[in-house]
């Protein structure tokens, strides 16, 4: 998955507030935190609570104190403003949480029992005693992983060739045309008797396999990605070995974000190739382009296309988006236009996301729950 972690890490960088004289601005990574002056020195070590991260009421009360008046909601870091000025996760002195003589860049998360955010996920909506059991999965449908922020790896691209494309606010989906994998009694019978197919499709949501999942609802009430999915005829575009990443946008999906659509849609972003070798390997963004018009897929579109420029970058992922204009821009994902497959980051490939701080702190776009 993409990058996730509560380090103890050392300020980089301090800056004026611009609107408060007893505010600062410490940089830690590429992210910008705001805090009392003279708090920190450059150098200084802290552990850092990235946004969108879930804080256990222990970890609350040490860092606030009992009696405070500040409360995070719903124990989750967000982007907050001070003083019109955004700042992005916390900062806490290690001494505080009771880590005296930590590891500089060890990730402190489950020590601390601070977890990511993640929309919950509903498997099977059906009384327990009903539930279908949770079918075996195809080894080789992977997951998306995400794509690592910017904030994390500032110096990533540097003068690299890159593609920026419009981020979509909406649930991610995929599909694949795969090998049929005999790990189920019933495959097993069906090889034995030579009437296992040689490829099976397989579609889910980025974390969940969905195929044969009888009686599936999930978060949203109903199997929207399998319904989707049809609507645009994927399953018929699909060639053996190819998995296609993509958003599903629409009503319902996120508040206030439908894009213009009236129903259900899916636009493609990414695509792998299952290989001779049984590796897979990520097209480069521009063939993902001609993959989706060569087989009628919506894509996402593309805003800029030359040498990695953060000045340009930032400017690109704030405003009104560029699919659907009377949305605000959730922000934009850069892309290595001819080394897009990268095993050393943990999403697998090469590609940062940009967040609008706009998008941040607009309250209307949360997560349907």
């Amino acid at each position: 998955m993409s990058t996730y972690k509560v380090p103890l890490t050392t300020i980089l960088e301090i800056m004026p507030h611009g609107n408060a004289d007893s505010l600062v601005v410490y940089k830690v990574y590429g992210f910008e935190v705001i805090g009392k002056l003279g708090q920190y020195q450059i150098g200084s070590q802290v552990i850092f609570i990235p946004p969108d991260s879930i804080v256990p009421p222990e970890v609350e009360s040490k860092i606030f104190g009992k009696d405070s008046k500040i409360k995070l909601l719903k124990s989750r870091v967000r982007q907050i403003r001070l003083r019109g000025r955004p700042s992005l996760g916390l900062i806490v002195s290690p001494e505080i949480l009771g880590i005296i003589n930590g590891e500089l860049e060890k990730d402190y998360a489950e020590e601390l029992n601070i977890k990511k955010y993640e929309p919950p996920v509903v498997f099977d909506s059906r009384p327990q005693g009903q539930r279908t059991p949770k079918p075996l999965c195809n080894p080789l449908f992977q997951e998306y992983h995400g794509v690592e922020n910017v904030k994390w790896w500032p110096d990533l691209f540097k003068d690299e060739d890159i593609i920026v494309q419009t981020k979509l606010h909406g649930t991610n989906a995929r599909l694949a045309y795969l090998p049929s994998i005999p790990n189920t009694l019933k495959k097993k019978i069906l090889k034995f008797f030579g009437l296992l197919p040689k490829n099976e499709y397989v579609y889910g949501s980025n974390r969940v396999e969905l195929t044969n999942r009888s009686g599936y609802t999930g978060f949203y009430g109903k199997d929207l990605y399998g319904e989707t999915l049809n609507k645009v005829k994927a399953f018929n575009k699909l060639k053996a070995g190819e998995t296609i990443y993509g958003e599903i946008i629409g009503p319902g999906i996120q508040a206030n974000y439908h894009y213009g659509h009236k129903e259900l849609h899916f636009v493609l972003f990414d695509v792998k190739k299952l290989q001779e070798d049984g590796s897979q390997v990520w097209l480069n963004p521009e063939e993902v382009e001609a993959y989706a018009k060569e087989r009628g897929f919506d894509f996402v579109p593309v805003i800029y296309t030359g040498k990695f420029d953060k000045e340009l970058i930032d400017k690109l992922s704030t405003g009104p988006c560029d699919y659907y204009p009377q949305h605000i821009k959730e922000g934009v994902v850069v892309k290595s236009r001819y080394n897009y497959n990268d095993l050393k980051m943990k999403a697998n490939k090469r590609a940062l996301k940009f967040i609008n701080p706009q998008y941040l702190d607009d309250k209307s776009n949360s997560d349907v729950q």
